[in-house]
């Protein structure tokens, strides 16, 4: 039997849009090239329109499967940004409040298999006549030249804004306004070749619990390898999770697993993961039962950093949609806070615009299962400039410095990946 194809070896052809996908712990890839149609809406019913009107294009497809094999497509594939208004600074141009396409062609592997859907209108077009790329994975040496160095004063000039950020958000929850809100920084890192081929088979050798993702538009890119599920629907089951709370990781088994046993027993922390766990547990209730959930997180371990995390998971009362769920859940307090509207309202006032950052990438298939994911570690390229976020959840206990410090190792999740080492 021939090896599957390697789908990331479809970005060498350079065709606009493209959309990647992949968790390589569950064995599934999904490569999307082109588009028949792109959805697009805004507002506060954004997830709740695409999510009527992917539907009702999907089911207009007439399927012309050319074996006994059951067809894995159409999909619809996307995202949503962390607002639901429209994006205003030039980087995120390309990539609106919600956005889901529905692809010429569609390579989805699960395990050994792999399927190509393939898409047209044939009042307009003919048939295309496309292959599958070659099986074997070409091997491609990471040729960027990063310079992600950043002068001391400037460094110390971070620490000193995001100290104040934090003080005022502390503030703001001793005085009740806030429980809990997640601020994130901004690095933008002027960049040669950067790779994001190269850094997503380096990240999935790494972090094969994580998705990879990518959606390659005409001018800008966003890629990037997260540890969070917002939500997965297949048939009547519903998976989410909280994943809230950090620790870095030890320089010896040792102190790794020292750290972490500190990190189960954190007060600061196990507080900042249960709002996380109440808010989808509040969520999912509405629309699922027979909610599964232990009664204390475990650890979630990456390179990075190891994190606090509690599956979650039910069975529908009704039929919902993947794209449904995701707008029921975000965004958890694991991206934003308690209570969620004035965390956000501080977020929009004091950030530079998340875009898609923190937001959510995935696809749904035509009975509306599917997964999405949280944008998080990820990485957005606009020409020669690269532009990286990292958050940290900030309750009352919050250490300045120390959120800091969790920003900062949750940049290198990326940057590792290119072979650069981030020292801050």
């Amino acid at each position: 039997m021939a090896a599957p194809p390697e789908l990331l070896e479809l970005s060498r052809t350079g065709a606009a849009p493209f959309f990647y996908w992949e968790h390589p712990a569950r064995g599934m890839a999904i490569a999307a090239l082109g588009s028949v149609v792109e959805l697009r809406a805004s507002g506060k019913r954004r997830f709740e329109e695409l999510s009527s009107r992917a539907q009702e294009l999907l089911s207009r497809i007439r399927l012309d499967c050319e074996t006994a094999e059951p067809c894995d497509g159409p999909l619809m594939v996307g995202g949503f940004g962390f607002s639901d208004r429209e994006s205003a600074a030039r980087e995120w141009r390309e990539f609106p409040a919600a956005c889901v396409m529905l692809p010429k062609l569609l390579w989805i592997r699960r395990q050994e298999r792999c399927t190509l859907t393939r898409i047209w209108d044939p009042a307009r077009e003919e048939r295309p006549d496309v292959a599958f790329p070659p099986s074997q994975t070409v091997a491609a040496a990471c040729e960027s030249s990063l310079n992600a160095a950043r002068e001391p004063e400037a460094l110390a000039q971070q620490r000193a804004r995001w100290r104040e950020r934090v003080e005022r958000a502390r503030a703001m929850v001793k005085r009740g306004i806030l429980r809990k809100v997640v601020l994130s920084r901004r690095i933008e890192i002027r960049r040669a070749g950067a790779d994001p081929a190269g850094m997503l088979r380096t990240s999935r050798a790494t972090r094969p619990g994580c998705f990879s993702f990518w959606f390659a538009r005409a001018q800008t890119a966003l890629f990037g390898s997260t540890p969070e599920l917002l939500v997965r629907v297949e048939g009547e089951r519903v998976c989410s999770g909280a994943l809230a709370g950090s620790a870095p990781r030890g320089s010896s088994p040792e102190q790794d697993r020292a750290l972490g046993e500190a990190l189960l027993r954190c007060a600061k922390n196990l507080e900042e993961h249960e709002y996380v766990r109440e808010a989808v547990r509040a969520a999912l209730g509405t629309v699922a039962a027979h909610l599964q959930m232990p009664a204390r997180p475990v650890l979630m371990r990456l390179p990075e950093a190891q994190h606090l995390f509690t599956p979650v998971e039910g069975r529908l009362r009704g039929p919902r949609t993947v794209i449904e769920l995701a707008g029921l859940l975000h965004p958890t307090p694991a991206v934003c806070g308690v209570p969620r509207e004035a965390a956000r309202e501080l977020i929009e006032r004091e950030e530079p615009d998340r875009g898609w950052y923190a937001g959510t990438v995935g696809w749904m298939d035509r009975a509306g299962n599917g997964e999405f994911a949280v944008a998080l570690r990820s990485a957005l390229i606009d020409g020669p400039r690269m532009f990286l976020w990292a958050g940290a959840g900030i309750v009352a206990g919050s250490d300045p410095l120390a959120e800091f410090a969790e920003t900062e190792a949750k940049f290198t999740a990326l940057l590792r990946s290119s072979g650069i080492d981030h020292a801050g």
